[in-house]
Order: structure tokens, then C-alpha cells, then sequence
């Protein structure tokens, strides 16, 4: 199967992981592709900015980032990858490597590196440097790497071969549909450095937060110049990064970018008003619309929908993870029941919820791939229209009846069994709920009784993944790919992301193995129409069958001091700074 940057459930659910990130394009011939980096308009060097994170870096070893704040340090500030993503057109560019291609067994690709790449140590990288990273990633005497599963095809490590300094070839067990998927995982770390570690089968020791900053060889557009653990990090430009602007201008521009570590929104939105902070992404609702109307010197941007997701589902397991069978098999025959799904579908007013319950910015949601995936999220997807009386039709026809008076009616089930279940949603997560408290409203009106249950996200993980003791949960997942094939996890009836009902044997029904076989079928071919067809043909089975209900995906707003050029805020992490060596300090 593709790759899927599997980490813990916790963190993939939690963090919008950028892992593997592919648009589906790849070259329709065997012959090499030159793929040039896009012009960056001309800025000017020098200055310093500081940049808002919520939360604190555990390592500067991207082979150990398993968070947000330190995917974001590690895999875009310190590492430089062989192909890279450009946000403004969902396509790949190239990175280290200016050309790659796949011969005609499907499983060879020819990797050319650019002439003259080095390291932040001035370091030659070459592709030993590559051949030592793939060595890296899988190396299973340190456990140093969550990317090892995400780099296996059908558990099968990828090889390499050297050509010469410039030339190699990555050898892939079986032909892949995508081998972008597996080069964008591939951020290349200094062999002169770290080849004593690895030996030492110690790489996972290597580079902890608290390293000497000189320790640390970047790869990437800065070095590490000086950090306070846990609440600041200071960066300087590399001084060997391979970019330049259209002019020749090494970049990046900054001669600094300054990390601040501000879990508190309050304080970050002051600090943001006075000037401590230069760039912030993610900000509060209300924090955006006081910065969109206040004209001052911080401007505000919904960079749209992100590629995380808000959804429901239901418990449909039968049994714990012992075989167990759990309790209260009443709610679970409800659930199972695609005419109550269905109607708890209809009856979510996510316009209102995305509108005025989010201010705006939230797009409504009717399927699991958001909008903001713009190859791949099926165009006409059919929508799910706000219809109370379709959901009373849909609850009748699956032998409800509702009873009482209209101002409170009560729904039984045909055992005479009042309708009631619990929601369980993340303490921490306001936006999520305030709209539990929406969709509670919206199901009063059918009669149901819905409890809405914050709880701490580690032990709501836990219930889902672990105990399966819960009714339903509003969370939904965390996309960081718009590659169709990192939904393996979420779709598969044998994933571990599969979140009504994970960790199947065989498919509980017959349309999760028609999506079993869909998925495969997807994942392997290499034409791109085929790929497409057969991502939508999953997409309208999970519509109609909706083992989730979809609700929103929430934008990306983000803030900025009108002093920076070239900021263009993506939806899709890193945000703000996916184009980091790009900025600079207006004069």
C-alpha cells in the first residue's frame, strides 16, 4: 500500500501532519522531467521577524517530529527535501532534486540532484547524504523514525544506488502510483555529521532541543542560532541554502526568524496588536474580525478552508478490542442503520454552524475530503441539504416515532426505547463545541436527546481507539496530504484511522470491501484519470452510506504586520511560512 505517515492516533487526529504531500501530477513518460522552481518575486535581505507558535518543538531531528511545532522547526526551517510542494497550485516543484523520473518497469526512478547543493556547514550534500537519510529512516536499532511506515511499500523498505554524487537510483519494491509521495519524505540530513550516531544505532539521541545550536547542520533555509527550551528558538540564514530569487539574490531573505512559543491565545493576540510578534496563523474568530476592521498595522487573511476536516461518527463496533461484546446494543442497532444516519445528516444546519456559529469561517462540509483539496475533492459531490422533514421521513421509514408536543417531542425506536446518546468532543477545541451545541439544538427538534461530553483529548482518543466506550464523537481527522493515498488509514477497513469501526479482520460490510478493493486498485495504477475516477467513485460511497456525517471544515486565519512581503498565507501547513525563505522586510 501507499504511504501513510502513521504516528500515534492521538497526533494524527490532533496535528494537520504534513507528510507525503502530492497532488496526484506525476510524468506521463519515462523520459527525465525538468521541473523548475517557481520565480519568487525580488525582495530585499536583511531584518527579522518572529513567528507565533502554540506550542513547544520536542527535537530539531525531523526523523523524530511527531507534532505540529516540531514538524514545522524540523521539516521546513532545518531540512530541504527532494521534491517540495507549491501551495498557490497544489503542484509539486522541485527541491534538491531538479529532475526525477520513473523507467518503464514502473519501479526504478532516476533521481538528479542540483549542482553544487551544501549544507548549512558549507559540506558538500550529495547522494550519499540521500542514501544515508533513506538508511536513516529505516533504521530499526534506534527506532529513530516515525517515518519508516510511511516509506514501506507493502512493508518493503525502498532502495538506493549510487551513480555518482549528483545521480541515483531509488529502487521501490513494487510500481507505485505516486513516487512523489515517498521523494517528499525524503529531507536530507548530513552523514559527515550524524553516520557515528547511526552506527551507534543512537540516532534517536541525536539533535535534542537542548543540543548546542553549532551541533545542528541544516539542510534548510535557516540554522539554529539560539534557543530557550520550551519558549523561544532563534534561527539565522543558512548561508549555503541552494535557492535563489529571480534576480540571483540567495535567499532566504531574513537574515533571522525568531520562534515564540505563546500557548495562550490572549496573550499572542496582544503581543501580535504591539509588535512582539510579527506572524501568527490559526488565530481566534473574534481576533480576526478585530484585526480585519481595525486598519492598524497587522492585517488579517482567511487563507479558506483547511485540509482537516469536522465530522461525527457512531460507534458501530459490536465488541471491544478483547472480543468482548459491549453494552447498550440498543444505540448500536440505531446507528448501523443508515436511515438514521442519514437523518441525523439532514437534520445539521452546517450553513448556520459555518456562518454565524464560526463567523464565517468554516465552509459546510458533505464529504470527508475537504474543499480545500482542489485535485482531488470530487466537484459534484452531492450535497447534503438542511431538510428537518427529510430526516423525519428517513426516521419513520427506520420505525421511529416521535411523540409529545411539538415544543418537545420525544423519538422512540420501535422497542418503545426513547432516543438519547451522548456526543463526546474535545475539552480543549471551542470551535468544535460551540457547534455540538448547534447540532444539539437541531436534534432536539426530532425528539432526540443528545448530552454533549467535552473531554480531555487523550482520554477521548482512548475511548475510540482503545476502549470503544462512547456513543458518538465530533472530531474528524487532520489532513496534511492532498494525496488520495493517505487516506489509507481513514478508509480501509483494516486501518487503524477507520474510526466507527477500526482494526477490521474483514470488512463488516459489503461496501467497505468494495471500497477495500477501490482503494487498491487506486493506489497502484498510474494513470491519473483512472486515479481520479476511482477516488470519486469512494467519495460517493462514503456519501451515501455515511459512516460519518460531515459538518464543516474551518479556514486558516492568519495574521501578519503589513512590514512583510511576499506573505501568502496557505490553508495547508506550514501556513504562514511555506514560503519562508520568500519573506522579507518591506523598507
Amino acid at each position: 500500500m501507499p504511504p501513510v505517515f502513521r504516528l500515534t492516533v492521538a497526533t494524527l487526529l490532533l496535528s494537520s501532519l504534513l507528510i507525503g504531500l502530492s497532488c496526484g501530477e506525476r510524468p506521463a513518460t519515462n523520459a527525465p522531467v525538468e521541473v523548475k522552481t517557481p520565480d519568487v518575486t525580488s525582495g530585499v535581505r536583511g531584518g527579522e521577524i518572529t513567528y507565533r507558535l502554540a506550542g513547544a518543538p520536542t527535537t530539531f531531528n525531523y526523523l523524530l517530529a511527531e507534532d505540529e511545532p516540531t514538524i514545522i522547526i524540523t521539516l521546513y526551517l532545518l531540512t530541504s527535501r527532494l521534491v517540495e510542494f507549491d501551495h498557490k497550485t497544489q503542484r509539486f516543484v522541485a527541491g534538491l532534486a531538479e529532475s526525477w523520473a520513473t523507467e518503464g518497469d514502473g519501479k526504478t526512478v532516476n533521481v538528479k540532484l542540483r549542482e553544487g547543493l551544501k549544507f548549512s556547514d558549507g559540506q558538500a550534500l550529495n547522494a550519499d547524504d540521500v542514501i544515508f537519510t533513506l538508511g536513516a529512516i529505516y533504521d530499526e536499532r534506534s527506532q529513530a523514525s516515525g517515518l519508516r511506515d510511511a516509506m514501506l511499500v507493502d512493508d518493503e523498505p525502498i532502495t538506493a544506488k549510487k551513480i555518482d554524487d549528483r545521480n541515483l537510483q531509488l529502487i521501490f519494491p513494487k510500481a507505485v502510483s505516486s513516487v512523489e509521495n515517498y521523494l517528499i519524505n525524503l529531507g536530507v540530513m548530513p552523514e559527515h555529521v550524524l553516520k557515528a550516531d547511526f552506527e551507534a544505532g543512537k540516532l534517536a539521541g541525536s539533535w535534542k532541543i537542548t543540543a548546542p545550536p553549532e551541533a545542528i547542520v541544516s539542510s534548510g533555509p535557516f540554522v539554529v542560532a539560539k534557543t530557550a527550551a520550551g519558549r523561544r528558538v532563534e534561527f539565522a540564514r543558512n548561508p549555503h541554502y541552494y535557492k535563489t530569487d529571480n534576480k540571483g539574490t540567495r535567499l532566504p531573505y531574513l537574515d533571522k526568524l525568531n520562534i515564540e512559543v505563546i500557548e495562550d491565545a490572549n496573550k499572542a493576540f496582544v503581543d501580535l496588536s504591539r509588535g512582539a510578534v510579527d506572524l501568527a496563523d490559526k488565530i481566534r474568530p473574534t481576533d480576526f474580525a478585530e484585526l480585519t476592521n481595525n486598519g492598524g498595522a497587522i492585517v488579517a487573511k482567511d487563507a479558506g478552508p483547511g485540509l482537516g476536516v469536522d465530522h461525527i461518527w457512531f460507534n458501530l463496533n459490536t465488541a471491544d478490542t478483547k472480543d468482548k461484546p459491549l453494552a447498550n446494543q440498543v444505540k448500536r442497532a440505531w446507528f448501523a442503520d443508515r436511515r438514521f444516519r442519514r437523518a441525523i445528516a439532514a437534520a445539521v444546519d452546517r450553513d448556520s454552524i459555518s456562518t454565524n456559529t464560526l463567523q464565517g469561517l468554516a465552509t459546510p462540509l458533505h464529504g470527508f475530503v475537504s474543499p480545500a483539496n482542489k485535485m482531488w475533492a470530487k466537484k459534484d459531490l452531492a450535497k447534503i441539504n438542511y431538510d428537518r422533514a427529510a430526516a423525519e421521513k428517513l426516521l419513520r421509514e427506520a420505525g421511529f416515532q416521535k411523540r409529545g408536543n411539538p415544543e418537545s417531542p420525544i423519538l422512540y425506536d420501535e422497542q418503545n426505547n426513547a432516543v438519547e446518546f451522548s456526543l463526546a468532543v474535545q475539552i480543549e477545541s471551542d470551535p468544535r463545541k460551540l457547534a455540538a451545541a448547534v447540532i444539539q439544538q437541531d436534534l432536539a427538534k426530532l425528539g432526540i436527546k443528545m448530552s454533549v461530553v467535552p473531554i480531555e483529548t487523550g482520554a477521548l482518543m482512548d475511548k475510540w481507539s482503545k476502549t470503544y466506550d462512547y456513543d458518538a464523537i465530533l472530531l474528524g481527522i487532520a489532513q496534511g496530504d492532498t494525496e488520495p493515498s493517505s487516506y489509507q488509514n481513514f478508509l480501509l477497513s483494516s486501518g487503524a484511522l477507520h474510526q466507527w469501526q477500526p482494526d477490521q479482520k474483514t470488512p463488516a460490510t459489503e461496501w467497505e470491501a468494495k471500497i477495500d478493493k477501490l482503494f487498491d486498485e487506486m493506489t497502484t495504477t498510474r494513470d491519473i484519470k483512472t486515479r481520479y475516477e476511482l477516488f470519486a467513485n469512494i467519495q460517493d460511497i462514503v456519501r451515501d452510506e455515511l459512516p460519518v456525517i460531515p459538518i464543516v471544515a474551518r479556514h486558516v486565519p492568519s495574521a501578519a504586520n503589513s512590514k512583510i512581503g511576499n506573505w501568502s498565507p496557505s490553508s495547508i501547513l506550514p501556513y504562514s511560512i511555506w514560503n519562508v525563505e520568500q519573506l522579507y522586510i518591506k523598507p
